[in-house]
């Protein structure tokens, strides 16, 4: 890496996969420019968020960390990028010395390397230059933007406001990207996109992507971010004879009640989501399925919300995200009646979660003493000697290693569930009880 300007930028994402892929790439660009990339709250000369704006609360997480920085760090370069730059432009604007649209962060170094020839920073001190490089070295995970945009846009969701229309990364691009990201070192690649179900490039729909992408040499784990439940079709799902895909699906739900679904402007109903999972299971038995849930849209009664927990505890979902809906203006349900009060969104949210939790812990029950592979992605703290990582089913787990293991890839056997992850054992130790194998899956 070139560091002769030996400039730091912190990088920070808040919301989805697809803002955490962009901020990966923004991350390698500035790195190839000798920019030196830390943590979002290391000593820096440039903070940059890449904003996210899909609730209320988003928008707030954004304002605390631009205050947090104009406060600790003054006198340092603050950039805002991203959706809530594209939603409330002029709201950020006493926040942060650069804004930039989604539709420029391609042009994020440029803009930046354009604000520096006015400014003129300390150089770091060698040891804060070798934690700094530390930080932004030896990804595990890449994450990798195929598409962005939507043309289905639901009733309550900002993002086709502030993402625009459907566009799709041309296949070759894609492919030379991920190439990159494995002669680099990524053990695993991530899809992501705001529905890369909808992914296009000529001829070339997402089954085509896949395949092409399962062709590259030294690929060792492919994950798609997300999916719709009408995106599964038999020819998708044939491709997870691969076991280089990993048997984890992310299908969102948003509600167990079809009159809410309608009002959502979902376009699938409770027996076609039923179905989707089910033809999911037949093809990769024991396959993690996560969800979103949004508790309390406009008009939702008690019947309706008990709908949704009685559809979510028959699911039995590996993981659910439970968020109360946020009224985001420009949107259809903004203007909707019955609208909830506060207390019971906060009440419904607090049902959900208590479902999410049994929904999750049954799911860990249910792989215990079992054989998994784990991609290993980071020391939990310095010299802890414990390390976490994710399975192929997206469950967090954890060990006790007295030699590094960052970005390996292992079977283990799952052994005990604990508050931050669950606790494996590692080929080699002294396994007990812990040596059954799965039979008739490979997560």
């Amino acid at each position: 890496m070139n560091r002769k300007n030996n400039v730091r930028i912190a990088l920070h994402s808040l919301g989805c996969k697809l803002n955490q892929a962009e901020q990966q790439a923004m991350a390698i660009s500035f790195e190839s420019q000798g920019f030196v990339v830390v943590g979002p709250r290391d000593d820096a000369e440039i903070y940059l968020i890449n904003t996210c704006t899909v609730t209320a609360e988003a928008d707030r997480k954004v304002r605390q960390w631009l205050r947090w920085v104009r406060r600790s760090h003054p006198g340092s370069l603050v950039v805002a990028s991203g959706c809530g730059v594209a939603r409330d432009r002029r709201g950020l604007e006493s926040l942060a010395d650069v804004l930039i649209d989604n539709r420029d962060k391609a042009e994020a170094v440029a803009l930046v390397a354009s604000q520096l020839r006015t400014r003129r920073f300390a150089p770091p001190r060698g040891d804060a230059l070798d934690r700094a490089v530390a930080t932004g070295a030896g990804r595990t995970r890449s994450l990798v933007k195929v598409q962005e945009g939507c043309a289905t846009p639901c009733a309550f969701c900002v993002v086709p406001l502030v993402r625009g229309r459907e566009v799709s990364i041309p296949i070759e691009q894609v492919l030379a990207t991920i190439h990159g990201r494995i002669v680099s070192g990524s053990k695993e690649i991530v899809l992501t996109g705001t529905k890369i179900g909808a992914y296009r490039d000529g001829e070339a729909d997402l089954v085509e992507l896949v395949s092409r992408i399962l062709t590259l040499p030294g690929l060792k784990r492919l994950r798609l971010s997300s999916l719709q439940p009408e995106e599964l079709s038999d020819e998708l799902l044939a491709l997870w004879r691969d076991d280089r895909l990993c048997c984890h699906f992310h299908l969102s739900l948003q509600s167990g009640s079809d009159s809410v679904l309608g009002r959502m402007g979902r376009r699938y109903r409770t027996d076609d989501y039923q179905r989707a999972v089910e033809r999911i299971r037949s093809v990769t038995p024991g396959a993690a399925i996560t969800t979103d849930v949004i508790a309390g849209f406009p008009g939702e009664t008690d019947e309706e919300f008990g709908a949704t927990t009685r559809f979510c505890e028959d699911i039995g979902f590996a993981r659910i995200h439970v968020f109360p809906y946020s009224r985001r203006p420009g949107t259809p349900a903004a203007g909707m009646s019955g609208q909830l009060s506060a207390p019971v969104l906060r009440q419904r949210c607090r049902d959900m979660e208590s479902v999410a939790e049994e929904s999750h812990r049954a799911y860990v029950r249910s792989w215990l003493r079992r054989q998994v592979e784990v991609l290993w992605e980071e020391e939990t703290q310095p010299g802890s000697g414990v390390y976490a990582g994710t399975t192929g089913n997206y469950l967090r787990v954890l060990c006790y290693s007295s030699i590094p293991v960052r970005n390996a890839l292992e079977k283990v056997t799952l052994a005990r569930p604990g508050e931050e992850g669950v606790w494996v054992r590692r080929n080699g130790e002294n396994q007990g009880g812990c040596e059954a194998k799965l039979e008739g899956s490979r997560c």
